[in-house]
């Protein structure tokens, strides 16, 4: 169907309307002037808003956000490490996933933290065995009398 212009008031009106819906004409009991319709050489095309060559998938090495799952092992394995829940290997894994965490995970913060935890964790329990150990043979120590 096409519209035309009323010609009571200029409104646009399908040519299978009886009334006008802006001012109640009788659309019936005139007769309808059709335009002149477009040549096709003059009718707008309508324009693509993206250039035709542009892709519009994603590329093969995206990644999806946030994985941090390296980083989160490492966190958790450098607090377990830490607080004598599993000392000495939970640090060893505190470090391991914090080392991976660093380069492969997006947001590098939870796999430094637990590579440090790591470390600390280490540092700290070896000392502690040291300690333990160095008391140990000095009771055992021979003392001539």
């Amino acid at each position: 169907m096409r519209n035309f212009d009323n010609v009571q008031c200029g409104t646009k009106v399908v040519a299978s309307w009886n009334v006008c819906p802006n001012c109640a004409h009788n659309l019936k009991s005139e007769r309808v002037i059709q335009p002149p319709a477009q040549p096709y050489a003059q009718a707008q095309i309508p324009q693509q808003g993206y250039p035709p060559n542009k892709t519009q998938y994603q590329p093969l090495d995206y990644y999806p956000r946030n994985n941090n799952t390296n980083g989160i092992i490492a966190l958790i394995f450098g607090l377990l490490g830490f607080f004598n829940v599993v000392p000495i290997v939970g640090s060893i894994l505190g470090i391991v996933f914090g080392a991976i965490g660093r380069k492969k995970d997006d947001g590098p913060k939870m796999a430094i933290a637990g590579l440090v935890l790591g470390i600390i964790g280490i540092v700290v329990w070896v000392a502690f065995y040291i300690w333990i150990f160095s008391f140990i043979f000095m009771a055992f120590r021979y003392i001539p009398d």
